[in-house]
């Protein structure tokens, strides 16, 4: 492929996969114009950027791909109407009819496609994943028609095992069903997905009759990318050093399969087309077999075309190849820009191209070890937003880790994928080779503890602001245009000035152009990303039995409504609700100062600076201690002057009552705008519901209602509010006071921390 032909097929696929990824995934929030817009502006750039001179015939293929991107992208949306089965988590029975899509995830689970719901009152036609979960699941196979029952359904970010939120997320699941009972409605039909399932189960029992765990599960991830559950002491260390991409399919171990194809096709001498035609099936067998993840697939269409390429006997560029199989894929399925495992592969790879050679170039020491070093820096360096916002950790010593167990793992699958397939034949055939494998991977897990308890090796960050991903990834396009732009311009200058130690000189000017255009595209997007979106977010964190609620008001303040009774669980939940820049609450809100509520706000000062706190009056003598220590550290304190005042863009009411146990003045607090309605009723019980209700009436209308500590909730205040949503304080482990029949709920003991947000149908959760 040309210079000229290859810089426009990079900048028409790039410019297409941008809006049909981005439309898509805005068109599930907005309509998709803005970020095709931005998409279609970015590749206009970095196509000129690349021309070195703005060709008119480039400019409008970018805008003839990015209408077509935006078209596929608009088609690809969810039909409306069809309502998301995460719509209907709460702690109450439900049945959902759907097809199984993957089974036997460790022993205990089954991903079922749903498409009906039904509870003791409606039914309702759905559309997304639920993870069954139970000991006495039947044995069943992709395909098959199932019934689920289950005690309720919870969100994803609850799973009790291994698999995170993120990796539940990836795979389209929305809900978990614990204790699940399951009965087969109708068999599947034979079919592919059935077939790879058996040839898995079959690996998979035969590697579990040899090797103990956890080596069983890691060669089973290593050699094939078929994940299986991992200990906490195990999957920890591999994330925080960085390495658990080896136990799971990776472009990475595509790439080392076609190399070990290539290696036998030397010794051999075969020749360039028979050698593909060998490499093929081989390819296309691994990747059905690990799961036809987004990483293999992309990695799998590159080096097809690239050998495809070879054997015609013309060469390929790796960055048109890229945009490319992206645009390919993205015009297939939109969805995957969704996708952690598409995202990672993409970003990874696109580093790596660009970064990988210059790194190792001035990285000293053996290249089996320098050029591991050199991938890991350059793939990090592009990925990072990405893992931090999507496993919450950013792997410092990542590159030591990989350059140490990166050479081993070629070995690694061929020894463990081997074992397997003989112990799947007979136990004692692959005894050895499985054996052997376990002890690399018995290494890979002891470098990755001995790197994990380096301190400062990893970064845990609570919550990554989508913002600072697209300010990433805009200053890393923007540094790689005008990188680009002064090599070719370099090129161009006379023979005199290269002469005159031209790689200094263009180095210097090549890196200062990147760096200074990087951080003006990076801190221009972050500007315009991080625009607070005039929403509020109402988040109930997850202190134990006290309440906290942390409300995002739609111009961007913070505000925090008590703070529960631990300080360290409530800087814990901060940490992880709220980006890790911030390190201010603009307002604090006290319903009436019980120490059990307000003690965790001592806390605070040291971690966070506190703007106000609202006094409503009548604390107790714990609630002025806290009152006490706040305002030393430098907090305002203001006495409304009413109960009612205006803060954030809302409304925010105090509905004092007395409360009947303590005969205290206490507050339950109302805040309300455009986008939703929240009460919250503090520490109230239900005899002071009852009183709440005869005193203000529909002034308790909402859509959320955050309940006294347990979930017991008035049957007067139930039907005066009239709530979508009940949200629970509840300490892990503890009993709920009151179910609520018919109506969405959550508890925090239960589901964590539970977010909700404001648009145009007042608060729902948080997707």
């Amino acid at each position: 492929m040309g210079s000229r032909s290859g810089r426009w097929a990079a900048v028409f696929c790039g410019a297409f996969a941008a809006a049909a990824g981005c439309g898509f995934a805005a068109g599930q929030r907005c309509a998709p114009v803005i970020p095709t817009a931005l998409a279609g502006s970015g590749a206009l750039v970095i196509g000129a950027a690349l021309a070195a001179r703005p060709e008119p015939g480039l400019v409008a293929a970018v805008l003839v791909a990015v209408a077509l991107g935006t078209i596929r992208a608009v088609a690809a949306l969810p039909a409306p109407g069809v309502a998301r089965v995460d719509g209907h988590l709460g702690i109450r029975p439900v049945t959902v009819v759907g097809t199984v899509r993957q089974t036997d995830r460790g022993g205990y689970d089954v991903v079922v496609d749903v498409t009906r719901v039904s509870d003791s009152e409606q039914e309702t036609t759905v559309s997304g994943g639920v993870l069954a979960t139970g000991a006495n699941l039947p044995p069943v196979a992709p395909g098959d028609r199932v019934e689920v029952d289950a005690s309720g359904l919870r969100a994803p970010g609850m799973r009790i095992g291994a698999e995170s939120q993120a990796v539940l997320e990836r795979e389209g699941v929305q809900a978990i069903a614990t204790a699940a009972q399951m009965s087969v409605l109708a068999p599947g039909p034979l079919s592919l997905p059935r077939a790879i399932a058996w040839v898995q189960q079959r690996l998979v029992d035969g590697v579990r009759q040899v090797t103990p765990e956890p080596a069983g599960a890691l060669i089973l991830g290593i050699a094939f990318g078929i994940r299986q559950s991992l200990a906490a002491d195990v999957r920890a260390p591999l994330q925080d050093a960085g390495l658990i991409h080896i136990v799971v399919v990776s472009g990475l171990k595509v790439v080392m399969v076609i190399g070990m194809v290539a290696a036998v096709a030397r010794l051999r001498e075969w020749s360039r087309r028979r050698t593909l035609l060998a490499a093929l099936p081989v390819v296309g067998a691994y990747v059905l077999l690990s799961g036809s993840g987004p990483a293999a697939l992309r990695s799998a269409l590159m080096a097809g075309a690239a050998m495809s390429a070879g054997v015609a006997g013309r060469r390929t560029d790796p960055l048109p190849m890229l945009a490319l199989v992206a645009a390919c894929m993205l015009g297939v399925d939109p969805a995957l820009a969704q996708d952690v495992g598409f995202q990672l592969s993409f970003l990874g790879t696109a580093g790596i191209l660009l970064l990988a050679a210059p790194i190792a170039a001035r990285v000293p020491g053996p290249r089996i070890v320098v050029e591991p070093f050199a991938v890991t820096i350059a793939a990090q360096i592009a990925t990072v937003p990405v893992m931090a916002q999507s496993f919450g950790v950013v792997a410092l010593g990542g590159p030591i880790a990989n350059a140490i167990v990166l050479p081993l793992l070629p070995a690694m699958i061929v020894v463990g994928g081997g074992g397997a397939l003989l112990s799947a034949l007979a136990p004692a055939l692959g005894w050895l080779p499985l054996h052997m494998a376990a002890l690399g991977a018995s290494v890979s897990v002891v470098v990755a503890r001995a790197i994990a308890a380096i301190p400062g090796a990893a970064v845990h960050v609570g919550s990554w602001p989508a913002s600072w991903t697209v300010a990433e990834i805009a200053g890393l396009l923007a540094a790689g245009a005008a990188a680009l732009a002064v090599m070719r311009r370099s090129r161009g200058g006379t023979h005199a000035r290269r002469l005159r130690s031209p790689t200094v000189q263009s180095g210097g000017a090549t890196l200062a152009a990147a760096a200074v255009t990087g951080v003006a595209a990076a801190v221009l997007a972050l500007l315009i990303a991080g625009r607070p979106d005039g929403r509020m977010h109402v988040t109930l964190l997850d202190t134990g039995s006290a309440p906290a609620v942390l409300v995002h008001a739609g111009d961007g303040g913070t505000a925090l409504i008590d703070g529960g009774a631990d300080p360290s669980l409530l800087v814990q939940a901060l940490g992880r609700v709220l980006p890790p820049a911030a390190h201010r609450i603009d307002v604090v809100v006290l319903t009436g100062g019980e120490r059990a509520a307000a003690a965790g706000l001592t806390g605070l000062p040291g971690h966070y600076d506190v703007g106000t706190v609202i006094d409503p009056g009548s604390l107790t003598p714990g609630g002025n201690a806290v009152l006490n220590d706040l305002q030393q550290a430098g907090a305002d304190i203001v006495e409304p002057g009413g109960r009612t005042w205006s803060w954030g863009g809302a409304r925010w009411r105090c509905l004092d009552f007395e409360a009947q146990a303590t005969g205290r003045s206490m507050c339950a607090i109302t805040v309300a705008d455009a986008t939703g309605r929240v009460l919250v009723l503090g520490d109230a019980g239900t005899a002071d519901q009852g009183e709440l209700s005869a005193v203000y009436g529909l002034a308790l209308r909402a859509d959320l209602v955050i309940t006294q500590p347990g979930g017991a909730l008035s049957p007067l205040l139930l039907n005066t509010a009239q709530p979508r949503e009940v949200a629970v304080p509840l300490a892990k482990g503890a009993r709920v006071a009151t179910a609520v029949p018919g109506l969405a709920s959550s508890r925090t003991g239960l589901d964590g921390d539970l977010t909700f947000d404001g648009g145009p149908n007042g608060l729902t959760p948080s997707a």
